[in-house]
């Protein structure tokens, strides 16, 4: 057991303290001094010097002092002295801050230029990391944090690294030990299979997730696919019994229209081929049928590529109809722009120079009329610059048409080819509207429609269908009032066999769907099955940590004589969380009085000065407010507000 006791402190110009000596021998102590006096800057100190941090755990803290309006004082030493008996062997370490003051070449003044740390042990130099390493072998810095204030663990620690600590000091419990603590437990083993509880468990919750995701989906599958199916359930054994009853009807009637009309053998080879071609383009119709099925969606496709492109092309038509109205009103207006400058340029061209007065020629020195000479030549340079100036105009209204010009040729160009682009435009409108048409007519309004296959689009079922009907023209042609009765029946169960024929059609579309649908249910049957039985092993998980946590209250319960630790949280939905809360008679820690949680604090320091083998100078801010604290053998220096201590006074016991 390392025991490490403070027994001297000395400060100077630390933050409000000028100077102080704290000289407690070792033993415990109490400071005494009104509010704002440096008790807890002592602590500040105490931890600066080791670490380098305040008691607020801040590395940027104010070390300096500071002059009545918050600003540094300058030309000071920040030094502060500790003085330790380790194991009853003394240990000094010291810690100076000092500012630098440079004068640059050529100036007669000093500038600040930042801060210098000078360290000591045992009054040696040494260097940062020479003094760190010291510090820390012998004892690291968050031990020496536990060890010394007793809010440390439960008020700036997280509760993981409060709940790590628990477990290194009091020890773990087994996997198989908790399983073995609990019979409704046994099944875990298996289900674990040598897989961690935490790894276990996050496999859980992503097959949960999954599962649960998997069924939302099913649903909204089978939906869709009852879209596919008829509304009304068809029994299609009636359906083929009807259709079989029906081609023997036909086959009767077209008998007894060969007996009636006593054909020859060119007859029934006609009608046997005839027979043939029916069969055939019984055959082709339903290839036909099956091709609209499948093809009806592409049909829709192209329905709504050709709606998106007519919506395209009208926008465009918009746009190229505003293009030419813009292309029409700017060249009307370069028109009239033309026609200014036309008249403008008639304008300046029919003026010429008019020959001033000669009395007007007078020197403006003696008043006098100029020589008839320098009359004649400045009339000359007036009507040189005159022509100059007309020739100009003249030259730059030319340009202004030329440019005008060129513009209107332009926009007139450009109005040709939007009317072109338009009338395109039109054209291409006009065609889809067409195929818009003809692709509402395929496609139908009612739902039976809308698979209808359009056989007479068919080169092949056209060709059959005209080779059939020129046989059943010649076939059908009346031979007297039987004949006419015998056709009308047969057209009859013609349009029958038809009808039941398209009904037959779609039941293969149908029938798929509806095995889909219970291939569905059976999967969500299974897939919620197997959410079940991941949500027992999530249970029993839950359970195991619950009998997990238990077991480990009850193990590191026992160390302490105060505190009591909650490790988990029921949830509301019944799920399990884990926690690491302090709590003192029943009441957590951050609801507990001020000296509730001192001795919390040092029941703590008790437990971990047993693990860590070590006690520190214990520090207690506020202690007046603590009638009595628990029995501890670490040194404890109290820090106690009295109004009558103007300054700071020591008590050493």
């Amino acid at each position: 057991m390392i025991q490490i006791k403070l027994s001297k402190m000395e400060l100077r110009n630390f933050k409000g303290i000028k100077e102080f000596v704290l000289d407690i021998r070792s033993w415990n102590a109490s400071i005494f001094g009104e509010n704002g006096k440096g008790k807890t800057t002592l602590y500040d100190a105490f931890l600066w010097v080791l670490f380098g941090k305040d008691s607020a755990n801040r590395a940027d803290f104010a070390v300096k002092p500071q002059d009545q309006f918050g600003n540094d004082v300058h030309y000071l030493e920040t030094d502060v002295i500790l003085e330790f008996l380790i194991n009853g062997q003394p240990k000094t370490l010291r810690k100076m801050l000092k500012e630098k003051w440079t004068r640059k070449r050529g100036t007669a003044t000093e500038e600040f230029t930042g801060h210098e740390t000078s360290y000591w042990v045992d009054a040696v130099p040494v260097k940062a990391k020479e003094y760190a390493d010291v510090i820390n072998s012998i004892i690291n810095e968050t031990a020496f944090k536990l060890l010394t204030n007793p809010f440390y663990f439960c008020a700036q620690l997280s509760w993981q690294d409060r709940r790590k600590t628990l477990m290194e000091i009091c020890g773990d419990v087994s996997d198989e030990e908790v399983i073995a603590s609990d019979k409704s437990l046994s099944e875990l083993a298996n289900i674990l299979n040598g897989k961690s509880i935490n790894d276990q468990r996050k496999i859980i919750a992503e097959k949960i997730k999954m599962l649960n995701s998997q069924i939302e989906e099913i649903p909204i599958k089978i939906n869709e696919l009852s879209r596919t199916v008829l509304g009304e359930e068809i029994n299609y054994s009636v359906v083929e019994a009807g259709l079989l009853e029906h081609k023997a009807s036909l086959r009767k009637i077209e008998q007894s229209m060969m007996d009636a009309s006593q054909l020859t053998s060119e007859y029934l080879r006609k009608q046997q081929e005839a027979f043939r071609l029916s069969i055939v383009l019984g055959d082709r119709k339903k290839e036909l049928d099956s091709a609209a099925y499948a093809g009806i969606k592409q049909l829709l496709d192209e329905k709504t590529m050709l709606e998106n492109e007519k919506y395209r092309l009208e926008n465009s038509k918009l746009s190229l109809g505003e293009k030419i109205k813009s292309c029409s009103a700017e060249v009307t207006k370069l028109a009239d722009f033309m026609a200014d400058l036309r008249t403008n340029w008639g304008a300046i061209n029919a003026t010429t120079f008019i020959t001033p007065d000669p009395d007007n020629f007078i020197c403006p020195t003696c008043k006098r009329s100029l020589p008839e000479h320098d009359i004649k030549h400045q009339v000359q340079e007036m009507k040189e610059s005159f022509d100059q100036n007309k020739q100009n105009e003249l030259a730059k209204i030319n340009a202004d048409g030329k440019a005008l010009k060129e513009r209107k040729e332009k926009l007139e160009s450009d109005a040709t080819k939007f009317n072109e682009e338009l009338f395109q435009c039109e054209a291409k409108i006009q065609e889809i509207n067409e195929r818009l048409v003809e692709l509402g007519k395929d496609i139908g309004v009612e739902p039976k429609d809308s698979v209808a296959p359009n056989y007479e689009a068919d080169e092949k079922y056209r060709q059959l269908k005209s080779q059939y009907d020129a046989l059943m023209d010649e076939l059908n042609k009346p031979v007297g009032d039987t004949a006419s009765e015998l056709l009308q029946q047969k057209v009859k169960e013609t349009v029958e066999i038809e009808n039941l024929n398209k009904l037959l059609s779609v039941r293969e579309v149908a029938q798929k769907a509806k095995a889909r649908i219970e291939e569905l249910k059976d999967e969500e049957r299974t897939l919620a099955n197997q959410l079940s039985e991941f949500e027992k092993q999530r249970y029993l998980i839950e359970q195991f940590i619950k009998a997990k946590v238990n077991l480990l209250e009850e193990t590191i319960n026992n160390q302490f004589k105060i505190v009591k630790w909650k490790l988990f949280d029921v949830q509301i939905n019944g799920g399990i969380s884990e926690c690491c809360e302090a709590m003192i008679d029943g009441v957590t820690w951050p609801n507990v009085n001020h000296a509730g949680r001192v001795n919390a604090g040092l029941d703590i320091i008790n437990v971990l000065a047993d693990h860590y083998s070590c006690t520190a100078p214990i520090w207690i801010d506020f202690r007046e407010s603590v009638s009595r604290i628990i029995d501890t053998s670490s040194q404890v220096i109290n820090l106690i507000k009295s109004e009558p201590d103007k300054v700071l006074r020591v008590e050493v016991a």
